[in-house]
């Protein structure tokens, strides 16, 4: 969370200024990092689930309709997180996703988002008992998004930030406890995400306002 108000902080200068339109079409590359942890769901062991920092990229395309807007993402992203109280272990998840967020302008530059979000583990059953490093067992994960986006302004104005949570609807173990009798388990993702997109379809327009002026002098 304090990455979060950093970033924030950082972007509010930038929103002072006049806005360049973006066009109906949009799309281009974003990477941002993220805090992921494990949600044990009615957790029946003394296994406590600690965050951990991992990463995302991938590429968007984004149709705009006046306020609203859709925009289909594929995204590499790493999830899981670390485990202490019966040994320490690391669930890390490998994901190709597929998120399709709907966006609704509530002011200049600031947007909100929801949207489904549906993942292929690319590490699904993997295990390295040595290191205790396991992937999830779920071959697929199902989540929702919400969260806003800032269009960034003026000179700034091909660059985005996305600020997005991520709950993870779908239990990704088939573990049970060591409990007598034994006891399944249900993992779930969560997720905090921030990253920054890259608005290449509006590098014409950012040229033709910047880019000719500098030419000239």
């Amino acid at each position: 969370m304090k990455l979060t108000k950093l970033f924030i902080l950082l972007l509010l200068p930038a929103l002072t200024f006049g806005q360049m339109k973006q066009g109906k079409f949009v799309l281009g590359p974003k990477v941002g990092v993220q805090m992921t942890r494990i949600n044990i769901v009615d957790n029946p062991t003394t296994i406590e689930s600690k965050n951990r920092f991992d990463f995302n990229a991938g590429v968007f395309g984004r149709l705009n309709f006046g306020k609203f807007s859709i925009q289909p993402e594929v995204m590499y992203q790493e999830k899981g997180g670390n485990f202490t109280g019966e040994g320490t272990q690391q669930q890390s998840y490998q994901y190709l996703s597929t998120p399709i967020i709907l966006g609704y302008k509530i002011a200049k530059g600031i947007n909100l988002e929801v949207g489904p979000e549906y993942s292929w583990a690319l590490n699904a059953g993997s295990a390295d008992n040595d290191r205790n490093i396991y992937g999830p067992d779920a071959r697929n994960d199902l989540a929702l998004v919400i969260g806003t986006r800032i269009d960034m302004l003026d000179a700034l104005s091909m660059f985005s930030v996305n600020i997005r949570y991520v709950q993870g609807l779908t239990n990704v173990t088939n573990r049970t406890s060591t409990a007598i009798p034994p006891v399944p388990l249900d993992f779930r993702n969560r997720t905090l995400q921030l990253s920054i997109s890259y608005n290449f379809s509006e590098y014409y327009k950012w040229w033709k306002k910047y880019g000719d002026k500098k030419k000239k002098k």
